[in-house]
């Protein structure tokens, strides 16, 4: 090991010292202000550029102290080095300059432990602890566990998991030890998924349907539910699985028995939800299917188009599809008797910075997405 806290800690003084007399040589002031500390984990140096860039872009809505770890354990002798850098927002002449801090620290040959001491005397009291960690699933990862007990916050990427069925399975398990009451840990923490916070703009569209009047008695009455999701690339599956989970939290849905299946790509789930206007304990089967689609680049990341039907009573259709504008969704709704409602959603695309900003914002677990996250794993237990 060759570096130590109290290196770091003058480095960061000197680091300051520098960046203010910089600043006045400009004729600027330089606030630093610290709203977090994020620790972030990449597997190699190019990794930790490309978070280090994100955690930069971050500094605009969360200035933090940032620990990003590049962690080796298979290569080359035991060793540790850190180094630190200011990351600050370009200002226009004369305005103060809002800056965060960075230390990176290059950890190889296995010494998780060393690091996880190391990096606890850095975080800044009174301060919420959030590590980000993208890639394949960390849950069984021995600095997650060492970790644990100091963090409120984990945001991880499912999109990048090497197994999407099986994974999906244990981050909801992870999830739910997490929470708080019986079988939590030690301290409550909230789980964050990138690739859930990417279906932000479907379900926005979706429930923007329902809240108008006249549509919102079809929501009870749904039948048939059809998502094109991309299977080239990363995450399109999973984001399709979750979409549903969310849809059968929402709404009361259950699985039926051996309800189910997979062909290939295409995934069928046959559902059951109460019936409407019905005799006490009526259902109606709910029938939802997943199927693969050509990646297409647009804004709405994963998934090609969404379709709702429902045929108990009055016959309605409702839809989201992209369309050959990147920034662009159309929305279609059509009830039997009144006039096609059709028009042109703008829909900006996410970058990591942005997603990462949202789940930063809140303050607590996400309850939606925590339901939709154990309904889309009781679907990939079935399958």
């Amino acid at each position: 090991m060759t570096t130590d806290i109290a290196r770091i800690e003058r480095d960061l003084q000197d680091l300051w010292k520098n960046n203010a007399a910089e600043s006045a040589a400009a004729g600027h002031s330089t606030t630093r202000a610290l709203t977090l500390n994020l620790l972030a984990r990449a597997g190699d140096s190019n990794h930790a550029d490309e978070m280090g860039a994100v955690i930069q872009q971050l500094t605009a809505s969360h200035p933090c102290r940032a620990v990003v770890l590049i962690d080796r354990p298979a290569t080359g002798d035991p060793q540790i080095e850190a180094w630190v850098q200011a990351n600050c927002l370009l200002n226009a002449p004369g305005a103060t300059q809002i800056c965060g801090e960075q230390i990176t620290i290059d950890s190889r040959g296995g010494l998780a432990g060393q690091v996880v001491s190391l990096m606890l005397p850095l975080l800044v009291s009174d301060l919420p602890v959030v590590l980000w960690m993208d890639g394949p699933q960390p849950f069984d990862l021995p600095l997650l566990r060492k970790l644990r007990g100091v963090l409120d916050r984990l945001i991880v990427d499912s999109a990048g998991f090497a197994d999407p069925l099986r994974d999906l399975v244990t981050m909801a398990a992870y999830d739910a030890s997490s929470s708080v009451g019986p079988g939590a840990g030690p301290k409550s923490l909230a789980l964050s998924d990138l690739n859930w916070a990417r279906l932000t703009p479907w379900r926005e569209l979706i429930a923007q349907f329902f809240d108008t009047r006249p549509f919102l008695p079809h929501l009870r009455r749904l039948d048939h539910v059809e998502i094109d999701y991309a299977v080239a690339g990363a995450g399109g599956l999973l984001r399709a699985l979750m979409l549903a989970g969310w849809l059968v939290s929402s709404l009361g849905w259950d699985l039926r028995e051996n309800g189910a299946e997979r062909d290939g790509d295409t995934v069928r789930l046959r559902l059951r939800r109460p019936g409407v206007g019905a005799a006490s304990g009526d259902t109606r089967t709910v029938m939802i299917a997943l199927r693969p689609t050509d990646a297409v680049d647009n804004a709405l990341v994963g998934l090609s188009a969404l379709h709702l039907r429902a045929v108990d009573n009055v016959l309605a259709d409702f839809s989201v599809e992209r369309t050959d504008s990147p920034t662009c969704a159309r929305t279609v709704a059509q009830v039997a008797g009144q006039p096609i409602v059709s028009r042109l959603a703008h829909v900006e695309r996410a970058g990591d910075a942005d997603l990462l900003a949202a789940e930063l914002r809140l303050l607590s677990r996400d309850r939606t997405f925590s339901a939709a996250l154990q309904a889309a794993a009781g679907f990939a237990k079935s399958l």
